[in-house]
């Protein structure tokens, strides 16, 4: 079975539901909404959001385009699609955060999550720094290494390796006829020459979240140098694939690390603080053609944006039971001032079905279909809607047939959003949960769960879920594919836990060999987890 590949073919033979969109009213005439302070920019690989200066926006996604561009050059991906843009919000201060995340810590300056219904990063900007060359950004760019590298490279790596590429590009100083690459951040370089560094036993073998939170910073210094020191030298460079092969093999770390490069843990630490000594911190500089101007389109958001556009971002995320009644006051009580507005209702809508009457947010949703029959992010809303009350329902074994026939009604409106935009994730994504009920899953549901997991790859919730219909199916090698890059994120907490016992329990499996259930639980989709990678430079 080749998979995502002919998609369009694929869906075609869905089923009714799926193929056959059900009849829609004609389009009514609807005047656009005013617009407001938020403006949106789309370029080739990144949606920005910003309330600031459209100068400084373009100026923005011009950095961000020549980052992805230098990246792209550097691992040779200059030709490789771009399936999904990243959003990305420009944020003036900790309060807006604030708004999209109570609690987060005044310091935080950035932040990447992956929530099943979004995947995007969040900047608070700072326009001037005579220390960052960066402008405040290193935040974001490391970040857009991870990012970059699950899209491109997903496997499973330690975690110093995985820290140390996003911080030895996040200090890239991107000048018109040349880039360096390497620089060191500066309080990363503190933390070497002034800090305790962690034993080299404990940097090859540990993930940072293993950490105490008084070794986290040495971690992320002494990754970067790890990875620089690497970096620095072809042969070193060389020999990396070899050591990461062991590895993937269960070797243990240092011990692979010795018969690879020939240094036991005091010879591995002497030679990286000798490294440090020598001065060799500095990046590499190349040069280059000057990069062109992005393509990009700027818009302006409606008026609605400047009291939700941060809201929607928060009940994409998740929102405690506990904050519900506030928020959802907070968001009626905004939507109420532009009544008449498609954004505002559409807000108001998709936070009745997540946190308040459903039944009035599908009406709602219900009326805005009848205004606009292709809006995808309201079909997105209303099968999503659809789904959880389907979800529920199925818990209960009397209910399984209304289940059946709300899954179903999911499905049609997935099916209007598919064709309104085939390659959206989300509607591939809850497709394949629209087939929770069958008892095993088609070919057709394999193609387009894989599918949505290729698209957004950086979704572990996603990649989890579409494992275990794999598992179902007896195709553990593209189980395992999807699973690894999850069981080794430094970051995944619980998921990466449960991805590596999922693994080791697929261990010695062949395709189409009978397996224990635990393993392959049926897919039951998360819903959007609170956060993903958060608090970088270390995220």
């Amino acid at each position: 079975m080749v998979f995502g590949v002919a998609l369009a073919a694929t869906l075609g033979v869905c089923g009714s539901a799926w193929a056959q969109p059900t009849a829609v009213s004609p389009v009514a005439v609807v005047a656009p909404d005013p617009t407001g302070r938020w403006m949106r920019a789309e370029s080739d690989h990144f949606i920005v959001y910003s309330e600031r200066s459209e100068v400084m926006l373009r100026r923005y996604v011009a950095m961000l385009e020549d980052f992805d561009g230098v990246l792209r050059v550097v691992h040779g991906k200059t030709k490789a699609e771009t399936p999904r843009k990243l959003p990305l919000y420009l944020l003036e201060d900790n309060r807006q955060l604030q708004r999209m995340m109570p609690g987060s810590p005044e310091s935080r300056r950035g932040v990447y999550v992956r929530p099943v219904e979004d995947i995007f990063a969040v900047a608070v900007r700072a326009d001037t720094s005579k220390y960052d060359k960066n402008n405040g950004d290193d935040v974001v760019l490391h970040e857009y290494v991870h990012h970059f590298m699950m899209q491109y490279f997903p496997d499973s790596y330690p975690g110093w390796l995985v820290e140390g590429l996003a911080e030895y590009y996040m200090t890239i100083d991107l000048q018109p006829k040349r880039v360096q690459i390497g620089d060191y951040n500066r309080s990363r370089a503190y933390s070497l020459l002034e800090g305790e560094w962690i034993p080299v036993t404990t940097l090859l073998s540990k993930r940072v979240t293993q950490l105490p939170k008084d070794e986290v910073s040495a971690f992320y210094a002494q990754s970067w140098l790890l990875t620089h020191y690497i970096w620095s030298d072809k042969e070193r460079k060389a020999k990396l694939d070899d050591y990461l092969d062991l590895l993937h093999k269960r070797g243990d770390p240092m011990a692979s690390w010795t018969k690879i490069y020939g240094q036991d843990a005091p010879a591995l630490e002497k030679a990286l603080k000798d490294y440090v000594k020598q001065n060799k911190l500095a990046g590499r500089v190349l040069t280059r053609p000057e990069p062109p101007t992005p393509a990009l389109t700027i818009t302006r958001m409606p008026a609605g944006a400047d009291d939700l556009l941060l809201e929607v971002q928060r009940l994409k995320l998740g929102v405690p039971k506990d904050d519900a009644p506030e928020l959802l006051e907070k968001v009626r009580r905004a939507a109420a001032k532009r009544p008449k507005e498609y954004y505002s209702r559409l807000v108001l809508a998709r936070a009745e079905c997540k946190i308040g009457d459903r039944d009035k947010g599908e009406a709602l949703l219900k009326t805005l279909l009848e205004e606009r029959p292709t809006d995808l992010e309201t079909l997105q809303v209303m099968a999503y809607s659809r789904l959880e009350t389907a979800r529920r329902l199925a818990r209960d074994p009397a209910q399984r047939e209304k289940a059946k026939a709300i899954y179903a009604d999911a499905a049609t409106y997935l099916g209007r959003a598919h064709k309104v935009d085939p390659d959206n994730y989300l509607t591939l994504y809850g497709y394949a949960e629209a087939k929770s009920l069958d008892k095993e899953p088609s070919e057709n549901t394999l193609n387009v769960v894989f599918r949505a997991a290729s698209i957004a790859p950086q979704n572990f919730p996603i990649r989890m879920n579409a494992a275990r219909l794999f598992i179902r199916a007896k195709q553990y090698e593209l189980a395992r594919e999807l699973l690894t890059p999850v069981a080794g994120d430094p970051h995944g907490g619980g998921m990466s836990r449960q991805a590596t016992q999922m693994l080791a329990r697929m261990e010695g499996k062949a395709d189409g060999e009978a397996l224990g259930a635990s393993a392959g639980d049926a897919a039951a989709p998360a819903q959007a987890s609170a956060e993903g990678d958060k608090d970088a430079p270390g995220g």
